[in-house]
């Protein structure tokens, strides 16, 4: 395994880590955070902003909505803290509070997220970021805010391949894996023979689900939020495209569940199961 990536704070960019504990719903502290916003009032038809019985109506922010929150940079503290990283400055968010805060229940692609606000400056710092009002929350359903698959996995032949098609190298960070491994001589996308097979990642094994459905967060630059130069979507286009549960879809690296929790670091070995 060459490499491992966490996102503590959704949407944010990626932060390295040497070793990440794997638990069923993922990593622990993968996307444990979030920013939350209130429904638009004016978002369709009239009462669409409000809940059941009129009660106000709040969303997680999405990443592809977001793509300015890839300029922040996140880590996560003990005791369930945050340290927030943006350009403007730099806080240290306190982890639960013994009454455990303001907490609802956002939608999260139809899905609810049952999060705890988390006030303080760092909201009107990421409010200017994004361009609109959010606020910074935490996750208290572990996994409630993942879009998919609780581990994504890449593999640096498909990343050589990658590089070849757009003549420049590109970043991992862009694709939101927790595991990027060392194929060496394999050909590109050899990670799609191991659908349905199991793998051995250091001290934790996984199932492989499929592909993974990719959106334009992946045409934005990691630790600026800007449109990069190349365009990996239409790199992808002609021979990555399948049919998805929303339509056509462009695959790339794949999904896992977790079979054992485990320990993972950098430079375990992976093995792939029969």
């Amino acid at each position: 395994m060459v490499r491992l990536g966490l996102t503590p704070l959704k949407g944010a960019a990626h932060v390295r880590p040497a070793r990440v504990d794997v638990a069923g719903h993922g990593a622990v502290g993968d996307r444990g955070w979030c920013c939350v916003e209130r429904e638009p009032s004016d978002r369709g038809e009239a009462g669409r902003g409000a809940g059941e019985g009129g009660a106000e109506r709040w969303l997680v922010a999405r990443t592809v909505r977001t793509p300015a929150l890839l300029r922040v940079r996140a880590a996560p503290l003990p005791g369930g803290g945050l340290r927030l990283g943006l350009p403007e400055g730099a806080w240290d968010v306190p982890g639960p509070t013994p009454d455990g805060g303001t907490t609802l229940v956002a939608d999260y692609w139809g899905r609810p997220a049952p999060v705890a606000l988390a006030p303080g400056p760092w909201d009107a710092a990421l409010s200017d970021l994004v361009g609109r009002p959010v606020a910074l929350a935490r996750v208290l359903r572990p996994g409630a805010v993942v879009y998919a698959d609780p581990v994504v996995l890449l593999t640096t032949s498909t990343l050589r391949e990658l590089a070849r098609r757009t003549g420049a190298e590109v970043d991992d960070e862009r694709f939101r894996s927790l595991v990027l491994v060392d194929t060496r001589g394999a050909e590109p996308f050899v990670e799609d023979a191991w659908h349905g097979r199991a793998l051995d990642v250091g001290g934790a094994r996984l199932e492989v689900t499929g592909g993974v459905a990719r959106c334009a967060v992946v045409q934005r630059t990691p630790g600026t939020g800007e449109r990069a130069a190349d365009d990996l979507l239409g790199a992808l286009a002609r021979d990555r495209v399948v049919e998805g549960p929303a339509g056509r879809e462009v695959v790339l690296g794949v999904g896992a569940r977790v079979l054992r929790p485990g320990p993972v670091a950098v430079g375990d070995p992976v093995v792939l199961r029969t």
